[in-house]
């Protein structure tokens, strides 16, 4: 799904009593700071009878939730704070009635040591303000000396140059590179400000589903075991009571002769968490070259057979409630003889 704009974009799903514009025309003022194509995203905000008597800055923080730099930055542009078609201070009082304007603009970055690839990606979800990807297994999300040219990010910044769109790179949480699934990228700063605050509780709406050894004896429950990484070793992690606190909740979907699909949600975010705690559960998923070297009939999987499924998240914008799915990859059906 993607939304596109032409010269104005009205969203009419309000939230909060606040309406949405995407401006695509040059703006009159950018003399203290250029902008990003000459492109800002603005919104108004009806002052309520409910509300009282607020300053332009309270507005902009506890109804825009705009963040302190944010609000520092729309008073740099002439026209970044606005009532009654004139700039306002933000320590002005408006009344009951009276629309605050707030233009957001982007800075002149574009992530250009990102060298753009023409690897495809998998859109699942696109508008504005984010997009969201469908990331197959073993690929890193950002670039590293050892994989320069053919992370996702570079697949991303590639898909942005032939759409004719700025590609700055910024991701909301993670996915380790073994794992694939769903994972989203912010397009603009406010977006990416909105999404990682509420990134924690966008995470605890996360779902996953592995493929584990064995079968579980008991086919639903909780692991809480902490987590810390073992001593000199760099990626490797264990449960141990010194650990930082993690939770993980599974439940098994489906039975194989002698593996399991489990769908897993988490209530932490640490690092390996399902692969550690699953193989402390004596389940370690299958072609975990880390937690599951006993493990001796992978079912022909090269990388930890884990994958990001589900996610629910509102638009950062309008509020709208998201929900997506995506299925599993074709190694992980061809495991399970799908």
């Amino acid at each position: 799904m993607i939304r596109k704009t032409s010269d104005v974009l009205f969203i009419k799903k309000l939230h909060n009593d606040y309406s949405v514009r995407v401006i695509l025309t040059p703006a009159l003022f950018f003399n203290r700071i250029p902008t990003m194509g000459n492109e800002y995203r603005e919104i108004e905000y009806t002052v309520k009878e409910a509300d009282g008597k607020l300053t332009a800055g309270e507005i902009m923080r506890e109804r825009l939730m705009l963040s302190s730099r944010e609000v520092s930055r729309c008073k740099l542009f002439d026209d970044g704070v606005m009532c009654k078609g004139m700039p306002v201070r933000i320590i002005s009082e408006l009344e009951p009635g009276e629309v605050l304007t707030v233009r957001l603009y982007e800075d002149i970055e574009n992530s250009s040591e990102i060298v753009p690839s023409d690897e495809p990606i998998d859109v699942v979800y696109e508008d504005e303000d984010l997009i969201l990807l469908n990331k197959k297994g073993d690929q890193v999300v950002h670039p590293s000396y050892a994989h320069y040219k053919d992370s996702l990010s570079n697949a991303l910044a590639g898909y942005y140059v032939r759409t004719g769109q700025e590609h700055v790179m910024r991701v909301i949480g993670r996915l380790d590179r073994e794992t694939s699934g769903l994972i989203i990228f912010a397009k603009n700063r406010h977006s990416a400000s909105i999404l990682s605050r509420k990134n924690e509780n966008m995470s605890r709406r996360k779902e996953y589903l592995a493929l584990c050894s064995g079968i579980f004896d008991e086919k639903e429950g909780t692991v809480d075991a902490p987590i810390e990484r073992i001593p000199g070793q760099r990626m490797i992690r264990e449960v141990r009571d010194d650990g930082k606190r993690a939770i993980t909740h599974y439940k098994v979907e489906k039975e194989f002769k002698d593996f399991s699909l489990v769908r897993l949600k988490l209530d932490t975010g640490r690092t390996h968490q399902i692969r550690v705690h699953m193989s402390y559960l004596g389940h370690p998923l299958l072609g975990d070259n880390l937690y599951g070297k006993e493990i001796e009939d992978n079912k022909g999987l090269t990388r930890a057979a884990l994958h990001a499924c589900h996610l629910e998240f509102e638009q950062p914008i309008t509020g709208e409630k998201l929900s997506f799915e995506a299925e599993l990859p074709e190694d992980m059906k061809k495991a399970m003889g799908i």
